[in-house]
């Protein structure tokens, strides 16, 4: 599991530098980039929620 969420993690990191790539140095317009800003953002939301649920597992063992 844990080498899902890093490759969703990181997936979506690459997917915010390509959208920083395009929109701020190449001058590509919103409107055509914004498809990789919200993957980018959806993921790293994404994997946080997963990391979180896992803690949340783990904290809810520990207890019993």
């Amino acid at each position: 599991m844990k080498l899902v969420d890093v490759l969703i993690f990181f997936g979506s990191i690459g997917f915010l530098v390509i959208w920083v790539d395009q929109f701020i140095y190449k001058d590509v317009p919103f409107s055509d980039t914004y498809f990789l800003l919200m993957l980018g953002i959806g993921g790293v939301l994404f994997a946080l929620y997963r990391r979180g649920i896992q803690k949340l597992k783990d904290h809810q063992g520990k207890k019993k």
